[in-house]
């Protein structure tokens, strides 16, 4: 090939790359106008994530992504022509699509929807050398709103939902409680845990969910700080839209700092009632032990919302989080807003 042939060409490569870009930053400038949730799904018993998504995002101005991350298939068990099907539509059995159809069925029967009146699109992008790489199905219902079937392929379940986030971007990520929890440090860079890694390297609010959505109302806690309310503005709306009633919280340390705690709650009361949402309750409580206090007396709530006070995801790793103790400790879902 001559030289000047070869010189031409890259200019066209630089505008494709350019036009790229511009097209991914438009999708996610249109994205960040809606209220996007990621749910991250494992086995049918985990399904009351889906119920939960369902009932926070019940809205048109709502978008629902179900994940499943598989592992890279390395076998050669998968065949490569795989690659060129629709494979959330047709009879193939890989590892997380029954438990994506199960979470489609759990959606349409929570919002009363039905997948057949939609409009579907399909994408397929190389992932890992795996065969099948990662497959997406996109339901886009009459009113506007997304329901999106997403096989991933990942090493490890935790950079999978955390990739995916990249993709994004999404507003709250939903996963269900670990089998068991482990202590924060750095190790959790180096090993496969979930939850853990999730909550401490997200950028957007996580919340731990667990079946217990027969219980009712958010359980604001505040500390008065002005990113607390900031954080509280968020949940309250969350909470708003899901026809949830609002209860504001605070904890002080000793009797003297009473008054404080009352007058933290009675701020944040105000700064609703403002923005026309109703507080149904104010509580204060007294004692040494934050984490203790939160989730003696949230536990009976829906949720209990913890605002993130900022810090690095470093340090979150390292020391671990208010939201994080909560969450392995209460018996009820945990929600950490991240103000992003």
């Amino acid at each position: 090939m001559p030289l000047t042939r070869f010189f031409k060409r890259e200019p066209l490569s630089e505008r494709h790359e350019e036009a790229v870009r511009k097209q991914v930053e438009k999708l996610k400038a249109e994205r960040r106008k809606r209220f996007r949730v990621l749910v991250s799904v494992k086995d049918e018993e985990t399904l009351y994530v889906v119920r939960m998504a369902a009932k926070l995002a019940n809205c048109p101005t709502c978008d629902i992504v179900l994940l499943y991350v598989r592992p890279v298939d390395r076998s050669g068990s998968l065949h490569v022509q795989l690659a060129r099907r629709n494979i959330l539509q047709a009879g193939v059995e890989l590892p997380g699509l029954r438990i994506l159809r199960a979470g489609l069925e759990v959606v349409e029967k929570e919002l009363g929807l039905k997948a057949e009146e939609c409009e579907t699109t399909t994408a397929q992008m190389d992932a890992w050398g795996d065969p099948v790489g990662d497959t997406k199905i996109v339901y886009t219902c009459p009113d506007g709103r997304e329901i999106v079937l997403k096989l991933k392929v990942s090493p490890e379940i935790a950079s999978g939902i955390l990739d995916q986030y990249e993709l994004g971007p999404y507003n709250l990520i939903i996963m269900g409680e670990p089998v068991r929890w482990k202590k924060s440090g750095l190790w959790l860079l180096f090993h496969h845990v979930v939850a853990e890694r999730v909550m401490a390297m997200a950028p957007c609010s996580v919340m731990i969910a667990r079946d217990t959505l027969d219980r009712k109302g958010f359980f604001i806690c505040l500390d008065g700080s002005a990113r607390a309310y900031n954080g509280m503005r968020r949940a309250a709306v969350l909470a708003c839209e899901a026809g949830e009633p609002i209860t504001l919280f605070s904890v002080a340390k000793t009797q003297d700092e009473l008054g404080k705690a009352r007058q933290t709650v009675d701020k944040g009361r105000e700064i609703l009632e403002k923005l026309g949402i109703a507080v149904q309750e104010t509580k204060v409580a007294v004692g040494q032990d934050l984490v203790e206090q939160i989730v003696k007396h949230g536990n009976d709530h829906l949720v209990i919302a913890i605002i993130d006070r900022g810090h690095s995801r470093l340090h979150r790793i390292i020391f671990g989080s208010i939201a994080d103790e909560v969450a392995r400790l209460a018996s009820t879902s945990v929600l950490d807003v991240r103000l992003g």
